[in-house]
């Protein structure tokens, strides 16, 4: 299949991979309505959890929604956001030097992988991902960096990355430190940082939704503008 094609089916799955997030989201937030407002209108239950012990009636559900529930689902729903972006940009790069891998000529490869290879094919895609997870490593910045020498397509702009990368920097704090800010934070974030070392990570509505958007209009750039070369080329 010819790269423009493969980038175009990357970019509809990615689009489509982010609108279910975003749905789930959207939905799951109406459900809560939906109990709050059936709750309000006199249903009573009381329910078992049969893993945890643990016995809530109706007015323990609304105080889980409003204290826990709305909180864990845009946590959740936003880190599954910048999970698919970061699938999505190291697929697009994997697609780009798969197809142009002059630029790794200077790569070394194991000569056990070059025996196990089926084909030259094969040995490319072993270099290939063996870069990727090297430069996945590194911060956002380094990422765009990377894509711009080997792709030349001029964009995500300055301040789009440096939005991407306090927004990553956000998922990591949520992951790896239990939500509460640290230095690596401020370091990540930059000029883009939201929060002071102790705080815990907010993900407010508005902000879930700015992040969405965000991500959604680079996969877009990204592959238009890739399309848009390779067809004048």
């Amino acid at each position: 299949m010819p790269l423009a094609n493969e980038i175009r089916d990357l970019r509809q799955r990615t689009m489509d991979d982010l609108a279910r997030a975003h749905d789930h989201f959207s939905d799951s937030m109406y459900a809560w309505e939906i109990v709050q407002t059936t709750i309000s209108r006199g249903f009573k239950f009381v329910r078992k959890n049969p893993a945890t012990g643990t016995t809530i009636g109706e007015r323990d559900l609304i105080g889980h929604s409003q204290n826990f529930g709305i909180q864990l689902l845009a946590e959740s729903t936003f880190q599954n956001f910048i999970s698919i972006f970061e699938n999505f940009l190291f697929d697009f790069l994997r697609l780009w030097l798969k197809t142009y891998p002059q630029s790794l000529t200077k790569k070394s490869v194991n000569f056990q992988a070059i025996l196990d290879a089926a084909d030259r094919n094969e040995i490319i895609l072993a270099v290939v991902n063996k870069e990727l997870n090297e430069v996945m490593y590194e911060r956002p910045a380094s990422w765009f960096a990377y894509l711009e020498e080997r792709a030349r397509l001029g964009c995500p702009d300055i301040q789009a990355i440096e939005r991407i990368a306090e927004a990553k920097a956000s998922r990591d704090v949520l992951v790896h430190n239990r939500g509460v800010v640290g230095h690596a934070y401020i370091v990540k974030s930059g000029s883009q940082s939201r929060h002071v070392p102790g705080e815990r990570i907010d993900i407010p509505e508005p902000y879930h939704r700015e992040v969405w958007d965000l991500l959604r209009k680079v996969v877009a750039d990204v592959c238009d503008s890739a399309t848009l070369k390779l067809l004048a080329s």
